[in-house]
């Protein structure tokens, strides 16, 4: 089996969120699990500069408004996968992230960097770049939207192609829209300018393509996959996931333990494992206060929020019961980047509680600290397609507060004393509807007044397995079955 993986992040070189986590780890276990995978990424300055060696293998002329596409295969030191970038220097060699300037202002060419990225995956297909042609080309986002649709134009013309194409969506919200004026530059028919096609309001939908020409569709979680047909969580394009239904599969992700992992993680104070949590939560804690500024007191009970500070993480459901949380001797603290404006609200709060309340930038080191010294990972998020936080929490005993959506749904058992107390099976607390009343009669209650039942939590939560094996596995069992139905 061989796979074309194709992504705009891969940690730990270009990340903005979990999908350069999620591209990171996926195709090492596919690749353990004896696919043949490669990956197709831009080649931008932060991946260049991990490449010791590139060697060229075909080119383009003339296309997306560059004089020339280079294609190069490369290894990165330590990484088993073998790399094939794209080199179009006018499109991908600037400084920023991979969708923005420094600024934060997004490019105001995306449009052709994605359009470009795709359309060269799609001739992997065709062309036996490097004398090797995918039977799977794995497309991941909106960014790889296009590959579907330019996959499908070449087996029009050309029906000996059999490359086929998986596309995940890891958050429907996030479509890649831009205005019709610009169709143009895609290089695409125009017959695929429709309601089955791009079409999305006289606008252009990259995601809407791989909806409506990939072979198969996945997405990051079975609820997830499930909550994204309906007209709450499809975000406009119900409609055409109902229609494709048939091709649309939910796979919870997994997480990297050789990562995330208290027994060895090396960001840490000290390292723990099921079997003598207290005092290595104990120890991360105090000194996790200690770095915060924060009162020192093991005692207190300690709640994180892990995330992008947005309203889709209903961050602003939290803010409004922030002072109802504080009056019961709680501290919390928040890392995450600021992308609604919150930041100034939040740090007013810290202002009136100094010794209890903190917030702090996203740091990827520093949130394994977090996630060991805390008790409880809060996310009152209104949709979650995946979520890895909560994951990462339960490995390291810190329980986990959310609501009953997506991934998160997928991924805790909650905490009720008809059934899982009693069984001893929970491993957090799951909510429909975020209330500070809930949040304290359940979890502070728990955590103070049941210490036997929030242990049991705990070891139960750190007794979980979200490794990639089982998810690698579901997603080699999708491309042999597409491969069966080409032949």
């Amino acid at each position: 089996m061989k796979t074309l993986f194709v992504t705009s992040e891969l940690f730990p070189y270009n990340k903005t969120g979990g999908l350069g986590d999620v591209c990171a780890s996926l195709p090492l276990a596919l690749k353990k699990g004896g696919v043949d995978i490669r990956y197709l990424m831009p080649a931008f300055p932060s991946i260049l500069q991990n490449f010791t060696e590139l060697t060229p293998v075909y080119k383009f002329e003339n296309k997306f408004k560059t004089k020339e596409i280079n294609i190069y295969k490369g290894s990165i030191k330590g990484n088993p996968i073998k790399f094939y970038l794209v080199e179009a220097p006018e499109l991908f060699l600037r400084a920023g992230n991979p969708y923005s300037d420094v600024c934060g202002n997004s490019w105001g060419d995306n449009h052709i960097r994605y359009a470009c990225l795709s359309w060269v995956a799609a001739q992997f297909a065709e062309l036996n770049i490097d004398g090797w042609t995918p039977d799977v080309i794995h497309a991941n986002d909106w960014m790889t939207g296009l590959i579907p649709a330019y996959l499908e134009v070449l087996k029009r013309r050309n029906p000996k192609i059999k490359t086929s194409s998986v596309f995940t969506i890891h958050n429907l919200a996030f479509q890649g829209l831009y205005p019709f004026s610009v169709y143009e530059d895609l290089d695409l028919p125009n017959y695929m300018f429709n309601e089955d096609g791009l079409e999305f309001y006289r606008q252009i939908s990259f995601l809407k393509a791989g909806l409506s020409f990939a072979d198969k569709i996945t997405t990051v979680s079975p609820t997830y996959a499930n909550e994204i047909q309906t007209n709450e969580f499809g975000c406009g394009l119900q409609g055409t996931l109902v229609k494709k239904r048939e091709r649309l599969t939910g796979i919870l992700n997994g997480i990297d333990y050789s990562l995330w992992n208290p027994e060895h993680d090396k960001f840490i104070k000290e390292n723990y494992s099921k079997n003598n949590f207290a005092q290595g939560k104990r120890i991360n804690k105090e000194y996790l206060q200690s770095k915060l500024g924060i009162l020192k007191n093991g005692k207190l009970p300690l709640f994180a929020i892990l995330s992008r500070l947005t309203e889709q993480k209903g961050i602003d459901l939290l803010i409004e019961s922030i002072p109802a949380i504080m009056m019961n001797n709680v501290q919390v603290v928040i890392m995450g980047t600021d992308q609604g404006n919150y930041l100034p609200r939040l740090k007013h709060i810290a202002e009136q509680y100094p010794d209890q309340f903190v917030v702090v930038d996203f740091d990827e080191d520093f949130s394994h600290q977090v996630v060991a010294g805390c008790d409880v990972l809060i996310n009152p998020a209104r949709f979650e397609p995946c979520g890895l936080t909560q994951m990462f929490a339960m490995r390291y005993g810190t329980v986990p507060f959310t609501r009953k959506t997506g991934g998160l749904a997928d991924s805790i058992i909650d905490a009720n004393f008809q059934n899982t107390i009693v069984n001893n099976t929970a491993t957090g607390f799951l909510f429909d509807n975020y209330s500070v009343h809930d949040f304290i009669n359940r979890i502070l209650n728990t955590f103070k007044n049941e210490k036997k039942i929030w242990s049991n939590i705990v070891k139960q939560a750190m007794n979980q397995n979200f490794s990639w094996d089982k998810s690698a596995a579901e997603y080699m069992d999708l491309y042999n079955m597409q491969l069966n139905l080409i032949k």
